[in-house]
């Protein structure tokens, strides 16, 4: 029964790459953690030989809940090493218990990355021109599963979920390279553990992998008079990988 949990993050995942080589592993991480819980989450499904009082389950009723959450995005360098680099992240979660395990949520997160400009015009020792704000707004919707049902065991609920969403700068101009982010659809998959003690508060603690795709302007083929390029003319000038995202979260039941 461990490996049917870890089978919903397959090896695959820390080995998920993009054309350039990149890896991430929160998927691993949120895997061990949930196969750590997965004794309370057969055990919810059977509170027989317990007394109400002395019983580690208990029922959770917060239906919709707001949450504000905190923490940090894990983006590996690129293959240009010109893409926003990891940053902190804060951001906003709805949950509506749809009954049963069954969870619905929304998300939308904004980091304060920055990035390397470069102009790919210029021999590799001169091409670097500074750095430049270039913080994300990443937006999803997911489906996802309570582990233990609609109870707690010890307070506590695993849960795992999928969606999809779409990351963006907002419209930031092209730089001197002709070099934009710009906006791409987005994958997130994982999962986290919610502590939901009696009352309306509650807090919770995730971790996510994203999937995106990055391009870059057919300017980074150039080759320059010491005959290098930002992107060697034989590779691609798009690809996809995974970036790790693990927050923090306290909740509020707005129903209850």
């Amino acid at each position: 029964m461990f490996r049917s949990i870890a089978a919903l993050f397959p090896r695959p995942l820390p080995r998920l790459r993009s054309l350039f080589g990149v890896r991430t592993g929160a998927g691993t991480c949120v895997a061990a953690c949930l196969a750590l819980l997965l004794p309370a989450a057969l055990g919810a499904q059977d509170v027989l030989g317990h007394l109400p009082r002395s019983s580690p389950y208990h029922d959770v009723e917060s239906p919709h809940e707001l949450s504000v959450i905190g923490g940090y995005l894990v983006l590996a360098r690129d293959a240009a090493g010109v893409a926003p680099r990891s940053s902190p992240v804060v951001g906003i979660r709805e949950v509506l218990h749809l009954g049963g395990p069954l969870i619905f949520f929304a998300r939308v997160t904004h980091t304060f990355s920055d990035r390397t400009v470069l102009d790919p015009a210029f021999p590799r020792a001169l091409r670097v021109l500074g750095t430049t704000s270039d913080p994300l707004t990443i937006a999803d919707v997911n489906f996802g599963l309570n582990l233990t049902g609609d109870r707690s065991w010890h307070y506590l609920v695993p849960m795992i979920s999928a969606g999809i969403g779409a990351v963006s700068d907002l419209g930031k101009s092209r730089d001197v390279g002709g070099y934009t982010f710009g906006t791409s659809l987005a994958i997130p998959f994982g999962g986290g553990i919610r502590w939901v003690p009696p009352g309306r508060f509650s807090a919770h603690v995730d971790a996510y992998d994203y999937i995106w795709r990055y391009k870059y302007p057919s300017s980074y083929h150039t080759v320059a008079i010491d005959n290098s390029s930002v992107i060697p003319p034989a590779h691609s000038l798009s690809g996809y990988r995974t970036n790790g995202m693990f927050t923090l979260g306290v909740s509020y039941a707005i129903l209850h």
